[in-house]
């Protein structure tokens, strides 16, 4: 009856009894059949509005034994508080994701072609050069380095390219250039007189937002996406944009897998 009352399951009630939360008034010998009453009834609520909190049954014991002074309760909470506010901030990020890809698929009618990723990326070592120049002068340095380069397998893996620039201008284009590093290669590489590149170490990025192209030429599509993405789901830029190069056979025919890397921060709503 008690079991009834209350709305707790005998199997709960039994578990209670083991662990010292709740103990019976009686226990019959004969049947094992366990007894309660109603005065217990304002200890097992506090047990259930505590477990309702989130606190472990192992915290609610300690606090019904008086074992927790007013501040450790208090920190006890704040850090519950704490872990709810995350989960629901992971929620709602959830949910705009969720909208957005709605929305997509009532403006275009389909599934859509590329995914957008959150990531950490950790320390990363290049090989780089940096200048500024047009479009083309990139695509003219590029082409120098790797016919510079050793052929067949190296410590050189993928190229990348790191956009300095603030804002776009077709002219004064502010770009570093060159390879990720595999081993720990130090030495400096000329590609002229004039022309070194040198060995520096990219750091973390704790939120990284990526999105994978395999259509170069299609590469400001895959701006626009990862751009309305982030101003979707609430996210800004705080550093400068990376195109990685998993693969890439420009300017011959071939494959090419580009992967767009833009460090990226929360925007808090007000």
């Amino acid at each position: 009856e008690f079991s009834r009352i209350a709305q707790v399951s005998g199997r709960t009630l039994r578990h209670y009894d083991t662990i010292g939360l709740l103990k019976p008034v009686h226990i019959d010998p004969d049947t094992g059949y366990r007894f309660y009453s109603a005065e217990q009834l304002p200890r097992l609520n506090r047990i259930l509005a505590l477990k309702d909190l989130g606190l472990s049954l192992e915290q609610i014991g300690r606090l019904l034994r008086d074992e927790l002074s007013p501040s450790e309760i208090r920190g006890m909470l704040t850090m519950r508080k704490a872990e709810i506010e995350q989960t629901v901030r992971a929620e709602i990020d959830r949910l705009r994701h969720v909208e957005y890809r709605l929305a997509q698929i009532e403006q275009e009618g389909a599934l859509w072609e590329h995914d957008v990723i959150l990531k950490r990326v950790p320390p990363r070592t290049i090989l780089s050069i940096r200048e500024t120049g047009a479009g083309n002068h990139f695509q003219e340095l590029f082409l120098e380095l790797q016919k510079a380069l050793p052929a067949g397998r190296s410590p050189y893996e993928q190229v990348v390219f790191i956009m300095h620039s603030e804002v776009y201008e077709e002219e004064e284009m502010d770009i570093e250039l060159g390879y990720l590093l595999a081993d720990a290669v130090h030495e400096p590489f000329a590609l002229a007189p004039h022309r070194l590149l040198t060995v520096r170490q990219l750091p973390a990025v704790e939120l990284m937002a990526t999105l994978v192209d395999t259509n170069l030429d299609g590469g400001a599509s895959g701006y626009n996406i990862l751009g309305s993405w982030l101003e979707a789901n609430g996210y800004e830029i705080i550093g400068p944009g990376y195109e990685v190069f998993h693969e890439i056979s420009w300017p011959n025919e071939g494959r090419n897998v580009m992967e767009i890397q833009f460090p990226v921060t929360r925007v808090e709503v007000a």
